[in-house]
């Protein structure tokens, strides 16, 4: 029996657990990081890397011309040309050289610091290397691994011709057609990028768009989507199956009229959900909600187990990205290195950018959660621009977005904003940075932005908060 005792154990070397280990290392803790494997985070695995390398072929490529330049890392190549039957393999082959970067970094850890294997709890301060006869004691940990698509029980029986975006990237060529089941950032991007590649692509919804919850936003960004991909937001699928190359699809559309589809595959972007089912959390004592999720202090990054933190994906957020994963491992690795000391808060603004044509952004407090704080008696007023009334966007031939910018009342203090505009992801970063610097309606008012620009939308939305502002008066 091998046993090993130290500070912190991190489980989990993705995005989150490689942060929470360097952060603990820094903060002088002795410090185990334990990987099940395969290497390699979300991101470059399934997730932006290749996303946005799909992307960037998407917007090369047009129905009007098969071939295509070749992307590098270091730009386009004139002497080569891609066809349509390569796409897949050139994202493969360009994700190879961010996931070699990776491991490069993972096999710099001290070898007695790293172990490749699936760790378990057999008591809130132990756990054990499943396989092994390792078993390793700490004060404290960090559980940071990952998660995985959902795929609910209607699409599972249809079989292997059900995939999810990581299974997207792994196929030998891409489909002749595709029915994608989401609307959330990856069912929209998938489906822009794919329909670009001529990929014959529709997208099935239950209402939403993105994550906006603006109802006049989330109008708008659904008929900009429209102009570009075949999508039936409200759909309802009444049967589904597979035949030995396909999968057939009956479906009413908004109309409640029935429609037949035959495509080769269907996409399944219906969520993720977090990596726990191995770890035995209930020997650990961690408790878990209804959805087998496990407690987590938002600030603290604690579990229901006060010396168990987790971060990234493994969280119940439902509002997770890679940013806000290296931000919870930094915290995460911190607490657990200084525990019982507590210094670090998760306190940053959240930030979400679906990276269509338009984009679709939501920064800071959504429609929703602006709306849930005025009924403790917190009011807001919103301000508005349309892509209808700016010059750039006309010029770009942008007929349909929206501006709204959300703002305290009695302080002016901006609590958030929903987007679909050309250059939203731009707007996002700044209304991040005012929301990070707590700016105020009369901090933003004097921002002049050049013309003519899409972020003049920005200072028309300021513009007609203060005329609400003006127009209601102070808060009694």
């Amino acid at each position: 029996m091998r046993h090993i005792s130290v500070d912190t154990v991190i489980i989990g070397a993705g995005t989150a657990g490689m942060q929470a280990y360097k952060t603990a290392v820094e903060n002088n803790a002795d410090t185990i990081i334990i990987e099940q494997g395969p290497l390699g985070p979300t991101s470059i695995t399934s997730g932006c890397v290749p996303s946005q390398l799909l992307h960037e072929m998407g917007r090369q490529f047009s129905s009007n011309s098969t071939p295509m330049l070749t992307m590098t890392l270091y730009g386009k190549s004139a002497d080569k040309q891609l066809e349509r039957s390569e796409i897949l393999n050139s994202v493969r082959n360009e994700k190879r050289a961010f996931l070699d970067q990776y491991i490069k970094e993972f096999y710099t850890i001290p070898e007695d610091c790293r172990i490749m294997g699936k760790a378990f709890f057999i008591d809130p301060y132990t756990v054990a290397i499943e396989g092994t006869d390792t078993t390793i004691s700490a004060r404290s940990f960090v559980i940071a691994t990952g998660s995985k698509p959902y795929v609910p029980a209607e699409f599972q029986r249809i079989g292997d011709r059900v995939i999810t975006s990581g299974d997207l990237f792994e196929l030998k060529e891409l489909p002749q057609s595709i029915a994608i089941f989401g609307t959330g950032s990856i069912g929209l991007e998938l489906g822009e990028y794919l329909t670009r590649l001529n990929v014959k692509t529709v997208i099935f919804g239950k209402g939403e768009i993105g994550h906006l919850t603006d109802p006049k936003v989330a109008a708008s960004a659904l008929n900009a989507i429209k102009e570009r991909v075949f999508i039936v937001p409200y759909g309802r699928v009444t049967t589904m199956e597979q035949t030995d190359d396909s999968v057939v699809i009956y479906y009413l559309d908004e109309t409640d009229h029935e429609c037949y589809l035959k495509v080769d595959y269907v996409l399944c972007a219906t969520g993720r959900i977090p990596n726990l089912d191995d770890l035995q959390l209930e020997t650990a004592g961690i408790q878990l909600n209804s959805l087998n999720q496990a407690y987590c202090d938002e600030e603290t990054l604690q579990t229901s187990v006060p010396h168990i933190f987790i971060a990234g994906d493994t969280t119940s957020s439902a509002r997770s990205n890679l940013q806000k994963a290296l931000y919870q491992g930094k915290i995460a690795g911190a607490n657990a290195a200084t525990y019982p000391r507590l210094y670090q808060t998760c306190n940053m603004p959240h930030q979400d950018i679906t990276f269509t044509d338009p984009e679709i952004t939501v920064t800071g407090l959504s429609f929703e959660e602006v709306k849930q704080r005025a009924r403790t008696g917190h009011k807001f007023i919103l301000g508005e621009s349309s892509t209808a009334d700016n010059t750039t966007s006309v010029i770009k031939g942008y007929r349909h977005g929206l501006v709204h910018v959300y703002f305290d009342r009695e302080t002016q203090l901006l609590l958030g904003a929903e987007i679909c505009a050309p250059y939203a992801q731009q707007m996002s970063q700044f209304i991040y940075g005012a929301l990070y610097n707590r700016q105020t309606l009369d901090d933003l008012i004097g921002y002049n932005f050049y013309h003519p620009s899409a972020f003049e939308m920005l200072t028309e939305a300021f513009e007609d908060a203060k005329k609400s502002f003006k127009l209601l008066g102070p808060v009694a």
